[in-house]
């Protein structure tokens, strides 16, 4: 079902919190970005509409839980805290990295030398929903802060049939694009135990990260990589 042999995926997952602790705080400290919150919060409750209770009456309260909420999912408004790369080597061995920094800066760029590294070794990114989250956001922050992305990390310009990108959400969708298939929902169906079942979550990374707990962050993160694993070798295992 997936050609690409397994010794040539570099399997990539990312973890990213809003910006700023909350819209006060990006208020203080990035008064125009903080503008263009307030422009997109529209957007933001038409995108979320399970957020539409938060059209009330105190606007900064609202505000603040949207920035802490959903801040983390757009990356104009994010950072990444966190990167876990893994491949397995032909004897079967997996190797891990995982890349956390609060300066997102330092982080992006020892990435960016991992992935040239991989690119030039023809490796194929694979990841999870990897197509529209973690290959734009690790793009965006890059150009963000000041980094020119990858050549692993596939531009506007690169054709489809030209992506040397594995999407698990792709793969498992069949080509019914707007089917469900979110990582735990394919782990329970495939028999995987999922990654999901800690107490980190996607809901309280961001709540996590500025609380200090970093660590279990980068352990969850991981997680998300051996589980992306162990699809990929029980889809190219199927009779």
């Amino acid at each position: 079902m997936i050609k690409t042999p397994l010794s040539k995926l570099l399997f990539v997952d990312i973890e990213t919190v809003g910006v700023y602790k909350d819209f006060e705080d990006c208020q203080k400290q990035n008064p125009l970005l903080s503008e263009q919150f307030i422009k997109y919060f529209d957007w933001f409750i038409k995108r979320f509409p399970e957020d539409s209770d938060l059209l009330s009456d105190n606007h900064l309260d609202n505000l603040n839980t949207i920035f802490s909420r959903r801040a983390a999912l757009v990356p104009e408004f994010n950072k990444i805290v966190c990167v876990s790369l893994a491949f397995v080597m032909e004897n079967g061995e997996i190797k891990k990295q995982s890349y956390s920094n609060k300066n997102e800066k330092e982080l992006l760029k020892n990435v960016k030398t991992t992935l040239d590294k991989c690119y030039k070794m023809d490796f194929y990114l694979c990841g999870h929903n990897v197509k529209n989250f973690d290959i734009p956001v690790i793009a965006k922050r890059m150009i963000v802060n000041g980094i020119s992305p990858s050549l692993m990390l596939p531009s506007f310009d690169v054709k489809p049939w030209e992506m040397k990108v594995i999407d698990t959400k792709d793969v498992w969708q069949y080509g019914s694009f707007g089917s469900i298939g979110s990582l735990e929902l394919l782990c329970v169906n495939l028999g995987i135990e999922t990654s999901k079942t800690g107490n980190i979550s996607g809901q309280n990374v961001h709540d996590e990260y500025y609380k200090d707990n970093i660590n279990d962050i980068v352990k969850y993160c991981e997680k998300d990589v051996e589980v992306l694993i162990q699809i990929v070798k029980k889809l190219k295992e199927l009779e």
